[in-house]
């Protein structure tokens, strides 16, 4: 029971440190308030991107220092503290959001980020360590959470800002922004609801992260809906996987080791499309003068796919290993881009919205499922921290080139780049698969070795 309810305790925490999510919905709204009202009227949405990337590179570059945290002072306690310092950072956005664009990028962005990358690894590993042969599944459940947030936050957003479902009606330079008090009044006060809103769920969630139970306990043993039988491959490579299960790669390590570098890059160039997509969807569904309910909903919905494929692609991990899924992800993804300026119509434009954040959510189930698992759970939380950043660099390469592309290009070329980073997934993945067999191969001829 207590691991199930490490597992739902983990689903909170990351339910509310997903709305990172929201930011494409609150970027309108955001960006709006800050042009009429802030010290900082030239901002546009290009450069509000910059406040979601300083959220993904400070989640990345401070996940590590959650696992080094955990070890001092406990899961829970750990969870508790990163996600409170993430709730803190919303509420002071209510009242930076009305100064400087670099305040605002402090708080919405960086405390948001380095708060979310503390808890996050730290809530997946607690319950992880539960159900130790159920790595990828129990890691998409709560990573589902992540997933999730925006679901119900999107829609909280935009009753509580534009319950009216007032239209942007100011354009410069091809992009709408709100202009109309009843709207950007809100805005401020936004914050404070969400923010207080995310720390009451976070204490919830972290009281719930029991920690695991003394050695000798077999929780797979008595956890028996849980438990689904092994794929042909866990059988094939049995011996294999017995030795993985033993090896622990301290950090020092594991930078040692290529396959490492293979993860992190892909890692990199998989959350340039994600970069992207979470920041633009809305602003270019405004672009396509799609109105700002439907916006919500679509935003809402597609939650509903980043977080249920996160459940999907960890069990095709622990079913299918690493590769394969991963290779399926970044191949859909690139089409998915290479694509998406042609709906136009609401539509096409919903559907491709839902499908792509489905595609994405596949990272965050394998990664943190194929790091337990090729390099032990002992130094988890640490070590996926390394491997998470490649998504922060990944977030600020994004933010200048958005910035970049977007304002001499266009949108066209701005998802074209996208496609073409993922495309470069699908080529590491395969070089993954020669890596990994290479070692498969090496292994088997030392263990004939060994029984002759």
């Amino acid at each position: 029971l207590k691991g199930c309810l490490a597992i739902f305790g983990g689903f909170i925490i990351h339910f509310t440190l997903g709305t990172v999510y929201t930011f494409g919905n609150m970027n309108p709204y955001l960006t709006s308030y800050m042009k009429f009202y802030s010290k900082s009227p030239e901002i546009n949405y290009p450069q509000s991107t910059w406040i979601f990337s300083l959220s993904l590179a400070g989640q990345g570059f401070s996940m590590a220092l959650g696992g080094l945290i955990e070890t001092r002072i406990g899961a829970r306690f750990t969870a508790l503290f990163g996600s409170w310092f993430m709730s803190l950072g919303v509420i002071l956005s209510s009242l930076t959001v009305k100064s400087y664009f670099v305040l605002i990028s402090l708080t919405y962005g960086v405390m948001f980020g380095v708060g979310t990358g503390v808890a996050y690894s730290v809530a997946i590993a607690a319950a992880m360590k539960w159900f130790p042969s159920r790595k990828g599944l129990v890691g998409g459940i709560v990573a589902a959470g992540f997933g999730g947030g925006s679901l119900v936050f999107n829609q909280l957003q935009t009753f509580y800002i534009n319950p009216d479902n007032v239209k942007a009606n100011y354009t410069l330079d091809g992009d709408n922004y709100f202009d109309q008090p009843e709207i950007l009044d809100r805005v401020p006060s936004c914050f404070i609801v969400l923010g207080s809103t995310y720390a009451a769920m976070q204490l919830l969630g972290a009281l719930l992260l029991f920690p695991v139970p003394p050695v000798g306990h077999s929780p797979d043993d008595q956890q028996q809906p849980l438990i689904l039988p092994q794929s042909s491959e866990e059988h094939q490579h049995s011996r294999q996987s017995q030795e993985q299960q033993q090896l622990q790669l301290s950090p020092r390590q594991l930078v040692k080791k290529p396959i490492f570098w293979i993860l992190w890059l892909t890692f990199l160039v998989n959350a340039q499309s994600l970069v992207y997509i979470s920041s633009q969807y809305k602003a270019y569904g405004l672009y396509r003068q799609f109105d700002d309910h439907f916006l919500a909903i679509t935003g809402s919905v597609s939650s509903v796919f980043n977080s249920g494929t996160r459940v999907v692609w960890g069990l095709g991990h622990d079913l299918l290993g690493y590769w394969r899924p991963m290779l399926a992800l970044c191949t859909g993804a690139a089409v998915l881009l290479a694509t998406f300026y042609l709906s136009s119509s609401a539509a096409f434009y919903f559907i491709y919205v839902c499908l792509m954040f489905a595609f994405f959510a596949g990272n965050f189930a394998l990664f943190p499922a194929a790091c337990a698992k090729l390099f032990g759970s002992k130094f988890f939380s640490v070590n996926y921290g390394l491997i998470f950043t490649g998504n922060a660099i990944s977030a600020i390469l994004g933010a200048i080139l958005t910035s970049a592309i977007k304002e001499v290009f266009g949108w066209l070329a701005l998802f074209i780049t996208g496609a073409s980073f993922s495309a470069a997934g699908v080529v590491l993945s395969l070089i993954f698969l020669a890596l990994t067999r290479a070692r498969s191969g090496q292994q088997e001829a030392y263990n004939r070795l060994e029984d002759s």
